[in-house]
């Protein structure tokens, strides 16, 4: 907290990251102590963030925040680690919000990273060197830092959804943008995913909120292949929207800020993680194998278990494997060396897989604090998995309109599977039973033996081919 800067973004990374993994992964301490710097990190006094707009003559002839705006609040409404935000008021009376790079952050990165490099030669988990994550982790700072790709990647996103009244990007304000400062328009109402009580005292059903940012994020990335890269707590928000007959009831609205940094995924590897969803979800271990291989290379066998630890019924099974993931957690079976060994072989092969996963992984921390199941998540990724591969136009109608609007036969697709996801969670919760190891299999309770006879007969049925 102390050091600021990009140690607040490494702080942010740790504190986003505990779905899938479980507390073993990260445990919950850490999270609760680091997640507050995700939009509360230490923020600097407008005095010396005044430079950003004194020292930009040609942007702002050398005026201050105070000459630009017809009001300008110097306490920020949020801080981060590369940049915090003012609420402001122009000329017209819009209500704005201001985003200001910290004017020291660009001078202090080689050093900074410096250090990172020395501390990354030291510890090397499964005696693995993660040297390449300083590398990456400095490219994609660099990227960040420029809030003109920012404000384009916005306007981007903006289009993807426009009409739908549940999405909201804030509209950016070119005239006071620059590669410094990103002025967009203020939306007042936000509330954290990550403050489930504050949610329910705003009348937002959690599992509605849940369904929201998960389709959302899986739209974009399944749909259009357009991946947001950093949706951790302090750029995913949720505001409450009056709906019904009488605007009585309320229903949530998605809040999508901080467009620094996206994933973009080719169509072939878009339709192709479709499948793979799709297949893992159906437990079609042919599928999974052939379309895994194809997305993550050698890596093929992990691949999976790091979109859900779910997806372990695609595999072959061992009752431990099956109880880890009946708990969200990946299998005992996988070492830290190949999960080390996986992401640096992702890495290594180019492309946006790993930052796909990255963005999956920031998700499932979101939907942790919605108590948004595992089982939720899959039924909202089979849903945009199927959609994916439908042609455009009949999925951006769908998508606007409803699904109501698809023919009988894909919303019988759609149904079937998210019922692959129900029986999946019957299976991981019976078969965990009857393989337990305590439990002798031949003296096993009749009953047990004949449901699972039963899931997994009804695991095998093929509705509709």
């Amino acid at each position: 907290r102390q050091n600021g800067g990009l140690y607040t973004k490494a702080a942010q990374f740790v504190a986003s990251l505990q779905g899938g993994a479980g507390d073993k992964g990260i445990p919950k301490e850490y999270v609760d102590v680091l997640k507050v710097l995700t939009d509360s990190a230490p923020y600097r006094p407008m005095s010396e963030m005044n430079s950003v707009f004194t020292d930009d003559v040609t942007n702002f002839g050398g005026k201050g925040a105070n000459e630009l705006f017809t009001w300008f609040d110097d306490v920020p409404i949020a801080a981060a680690s590369l940049a915090q935000v003012h609420r402001a008021r122009d000329a017209e009376g819009r209500e704005l919000a201001v985003k200001m790079v910290y004017p020291t952050l660009k001078k202090e990165m080689a050093s900074d990273f410096n250090m990172f490099r020395r501390l990354g030669s030291q510890i090397q988990p499964g005696g693995y060197d993660l040297g390449w994550m300083v590398d990456e982790f400095q490219e994609t700072i660099k990227v960040e830092l420029d809030l003109i790709n920012e404000a384009q990647n916005a306007e981007a996103t903006a289009k993807l959804f426009k009409g739908r009244k549940d999405v909201i990007v804030p509209k950016v304000v070119w005239a006071k943008t620059t590669e410094n400062v990103l002025t967009m328009e203020y939306v007042p109402g936000l509330l954290r995913v990550s403050e489930p009580d504050v949610l329910r005292a705003n009348g937002i059903s959690l599992d509605e909120a849940g369904a929201l940012v998960s389709g959302t994020l899986a739209e974009m990335a399944l749909c259009e292949g357009h991946v947001h890269g950093d949706p951790h707590a302090g750029n995913i928000y949720v505001c409450a929207q009056r709906s019904g007959q009488f605007l009585g009831g309320v229903k949530p609205c998605v809040v999508l800020l901080d467009h620094g940094l996206y994933h973009t995924i080719d169509d072939q590897m878009r339709r192709d993680l479709c499948k793979l969803f799709i297949a893992c979800i159906e437990r079609n271990r042919r599928e999974i194998s052939r379309l895994s291989e194809n997305i993550a290379g050698p890596m093929h066998r992990f691949f999976p278990l790091l979109l859900s630890p779910w997806f372990v019924l695609g595999t072959s099974l061992s009752w431990e494997d099956l109880d880890a993931a009946r708990n969200n957690r990946l299998p005992p079976s996988i070492t830290s060396q190949d999960v080390s060994g996986a992401f640096e072989a992702l890495h290594n092969s180019g492309g946006a897989v790993l930052g796909v996963l990255h963005s999956f992984g920031y998700t499932r921390g979101l939907l942790n604090s919605l108590s948004f199941s595992e089982r939720q998540r899959l039924k909202s990724m089979a849903t945009y998995a199927n959609l994916g591969l439908l042609p455009t136009e009949m999925r951006q109608r769908a998508v606007r309109e409803g699904l109501h609007t698809l023919p009988w036969r894909i919303r019988l697709r759609l149904w079937r599977s998210k019922l692959q996801v129900d029986i999946s969670a019957v299976m991981l919760r019976v078969l965990t039973v009857t393989m337990a190891p305590e439990i002798d299999g031949s003296k096993s309770f009749d009953w047990c033996i004949v449901i699972a006879d039963f899931v997994l007969e009804l695991g095998r049925l093929s509705i509709i081919k």
